[in-house]
């Protein structure tokens, strides 16, 4: 049970950061979208990716992407 609240507890943060930026839902964002939002450079973000200080890619086939909350949540948490 306390998987499922912790899951819920998420997904009202994801909601309530994506608000706060202005946007209405979550969405997947590609590297030129990452560097303009997250402002580090693409080394910087998989050196701190590997440390886990940074969000985790999703695979999409050849190319990767972000969920556009979990960036925000990054950015917010600085």
């Amino acid at each position: 049970m306390s998987t499922r609240r912790d899951s819920m507890s998420y997904s009202i943060e994801r909601q309530q950061i994506l608000s706060l930026y202005g946007y209405n839902q979550d969405r997947l964002v590609r590297e030129n979208e990452r560097k303009t939002i997250t402002t580090i450079s693409r080394t910087q973000a998989w050196v701190l990716e590997q440390k886990g200080a940074f969000p985790k890619r999703k695979k999409l086939g050849a190319s990767c992407a972000w969920l556009l909350s979990d960036l925000l949540l990054w950015i917010h948490r600085q």
